[in-house]
């Protein structure tokens, strides 16, 4: 009896999806806009190659679909948006390769500063009065620790909800919708480092005992 080939799970999907730090840009960039493998070269920076490689990739694994073709100097230029978000659930994040990890992370905050840094230059950043903008530094056990994993979920579910919700009435009015940017993180901080004069306090209380 022939064997058949065993379908991938979705989390195995998605690992090889996000297996690369520049697949993760692209669909930072196609979940907001339609663009062109071309056009996504040039806008990262890569050769037309190794993006149209990468591009081939989530298109494979369903992170991406074709929208338009057009023509270009005697070639078609495909046009691709995002069928996926660029996040991974709670889920699917703890399937992925440990190895893989800080890559994913580092498009993603590349991503976070590019918009920040360019709100900032357009002074956009601090047009509204109601912007928010906080940074809280906390010492918590492992339950505080899953409560405000927790909550930050729900907060970006909600905040999907409101996208939604917002597109529906922007569909029915006159009114000019207003482009935002959400960024959520909560992470594990180092040690803050020793004050050297400290270090040399708690040598000399230690000689001294």
């Amino acid at each position: 009896m022939p064997k058949t080939k065993k379908k991938d799970s979705v989390e195995q999907i998605v690992a090889k999806a996000f297996a690369h730090p520049l697949r993760v840009q692209i669909l930072i960039i196609l979940n907001e806009r339609v663009a062109s493998p071309n056009l996504l070269s040039q806008e990262l920076d890569q050769s037309l190659n190794l993006v149209a490689y990468h591009v081939r990739v989530l298109e494979k694994y369903d992170c991406i679909e074709l929208v338009d073709t057009k023509q270009r100097r005697g070639a078609t230029e495909h046009f691709y948006r995002a069928t996926r978000r660029q996040f991974l659930t709670d889920s699917e994040w703890a399937r992925m390769p440990e190895s893989l990890r800080p890559g994913l992370s580092g498009a993603m905050l590349k991503a976070a500063f590019d918009d920040i840094d360019e709100a900032v230059v357009a002074e956009t950043f601090d047009e509204l009065e109601d912007r928010h903008l906080s940074r809280t530094p906390m010492v918590v056990d492992k339950q505080g620790w899953l409560d405000v994993a927790k909550l930050l979920a729900e907060t970006l579910d909600r905040t999907l909800e409101i996208q939604a919700e917002a597109s529906e009435r922007l569909a029915n009015s006159d009114e000019e919708g207003m482009l935002s940017k959400v960024q959520i993180m909560h992470f594990k901080s180092p040690e803050p480092k020793q004050d050297s004069d400290e270090s040399e306090d708690a040598k000399d209380a230690k000689d001294a005992k």
